[in-house]
């Protein structure tokens, strides 16, 4: 029984600090999810005497909400609201402020393990949908823009972006995905493994106090 109790006070600590890893990586997250909004995430650039001849970066909002290039005019639509790019964003990073809250609020409360667990295990999931949706937001914003309807002005797809995809000159993603990616799924692992490690304290303390009961028994 004492070599039993041993591990519970050796997992104590270690569930402390990766409680405190935990929130830090939600931090994280979050900040990474909000300058998404913010940064370049998609350069393209077309040959002389077109639009975007001297090229431009597209801001991930533009990505999930709209995209109207450099310009808007009636009429000329280059992408509509995106539901995949949405969700990416949004849900891990509203996840991860919940996350980080509960975690906080509940940090030296007993017998909130479950709890805990169960809001880590679904940030982890959803920072990992997140990171990966994120992370193809030009293939997300190439299949929109196939869907959007040609208006008056001009065919944006046909005209600028298939153009540039094939060469006539560039359209690619910038480095900022590529850093979201990467700290979500360093987040989404940090929260799996502290929702493992939540739910084997819970469960092996539960086992414990059943077998001292079964011996005073």
């Amino acid at each position: 029984m004492n070599n039993e109790n041993s591990v519970l006070k050796t997992l104590k600590p270690i569930v402390k600090v990766l409680a405190i890893v935990s929130i830090a990586a939600s931090l994280a997250a979050i900040a990474v999810l909000v300058l998404f909004n913010f940064s370049e995430v998609l350069t393209i650039y077309t040959d002389e005497g077109t639009k975007y001849a001297d090229g431009f970066s597209y801001p991930g909002f533009q990505t999930i909400f709209y995209g109207y290039g450099n310009m808007i005019i009636q009429g000329y639509t280059e992408n509509t609201f995106n539901i995949w790019t949405f969700l990416g964003c949004f849900l891990p990073l509203f996840a991860c402020l919940v996350a980080a809250i509960i975690l906080g609020t509940n940090f030296s409360r007993r017998g909130t393990n479950k709890k805990k667990a169960i809001v880590e295990g679904v940030t982890a999931v959803l920072l990992i949908f997140g990171g990966i949706m994120l992370f193809n937001v030009d293939k997300l914003w190439i299949a929109n823009a196939k869907q959007v309807p040609v208006g008056s002005y001009a065919d944006y797809y046909n005209t600028y972006l298939l153009p540039a995809i094939n060469g006539e000159l560039y359209f690619g993603k910038d480095y900022f995905p590529t850093v979201v990616l990467v700290i979500c799924l360093i987040a989404g692992v940090i929260k799996a493994i502290n929702c493992g490690l939540l739910l084997f304290q819970k469960y092996y303390a539960r086992s414990l106090n059943s077998q001292t009961v079964e011996i005073n028994e």
